[in-house]
């Protein structure tokens, strides 16, 4: 049976900015037995400290005491690529800091993707993404296609640098609910825009509602762009691609309705947060 381990409670990784020892005195994965809260933290730092030779020694074990590969992706490996990219965009990490850190994660994926897609549940959508032209970086993408796999969508990759007409293409040859631009560099973040201007001039922009994502993209610049939501991570990009879907599903892409809809998940999920730790403090 699987070890279950709470992983949407973990969003305070203000521990990663120093050291191991500091993750070892947090409460984060405190659900989890003592030995396995202890290999979340490694995996954590293997994954900040880009020590690629070294991740296989660590995912096998946790594999190998029940712990599911989903939350592998959603606890550790997650939280240690969200430090990576807050070092990345404070400047505390540059491109080969990152690139040796997505290493880890490539080495993770090889090893969980193939038990994650075994357990897919049944098909509840499709989902067309791409790096947006220009843009040579992908390990973001790929996680959040990894757990939308998971979670029971059809994901078309279309890898890297992808141009606009290649996404057009796609749609419509895919015919998917949500499309999704990922962006690693603010020199390639305004291909996100310029691709919704594609689907609009091609008259596309009611039939996908478009996600954005990646490591200089926020909230503000989804509003500018005209983008129906923004990912901040993983497992928030499933949970709004599961509500576009299903609750969601007759509100066209580009209709304001839906932007709202998204920002108020995302304001649910603040609230849950907070009052989780309110609970935990009183």
């Amino acid at each position: 049976m699987a070890l279950f381990i709470e992983t949407e409670k973990e969003w305070d990784i203000e521990d990663l900015q120093y050291d191991f020892e500091d993750s070892l005195e947090t409460d984060r994965w405190l659900d989890a037995p003592s030995e396995i809260k202890e290999l979340f933290h490694e995996i954590e730092w293997n994954i900040i400290d880009g020590e690629h030779e070294d991740t296989s020694d660590l995912i096998h074990p946790a594999l190998d005491a029940d712990v599911s590969p989903r939350t592998l992706v959603a606890g550790p490996m997650a939280t240690g690529i969200a430090e990576v990219g807050r070092r990345f965009k404070m400047d505390e990490y540059f491109l080969p800091e990152v690139m040796m850190s997505a290493k880890c994660m490539h080495s993770a994926l090889g090893i969980l993707k193939p038990l994650i897609v075994a357990e897919k549940s049944e098909e509840i959508g499709t989902v067309v993404v791409g790096t947006v032209q220009g843009d040579l970086h992908d390990i973001g993408k790929k996680i959040v296609a990894m757990m939308l796999e998971a979670a029971g969508f059809t994901v078309v990759d279309l890898g890297v640098t992808v141009p606009p007409e290649d996404f057009i293409a796609a749609i419509r040859e895919h015919q998917p609910q949500i499309v999704g631009f990922s962006a690693l560099l603010t020199t390639t973040m305004n291909m996100q825009w310029e691709t919704i201007k594609h689907l609009q001039k091609e008259g596309m922009r009611g039939d996908v509602k478009v996600f954005v994502g990646g490591a200089p993209i926020s909230q503000a610049w989804c509003d500018k762009i005209g983008a129906d939501a923004y990912g901040v991570d993983a497992l928030v990009a499933v949970e709004k691609a599961k509500a576009c879907v299903q609750e969601y599903k007759d509100i066209k892409g580009g209709d304001p309705a839906l932007h709202g809809a998204m920002l108020a998940v995302d304001a649910q999920r603040v609230a849950e947060q907070a009052a989780k730790l309110e609970a935990a403090s009183g």
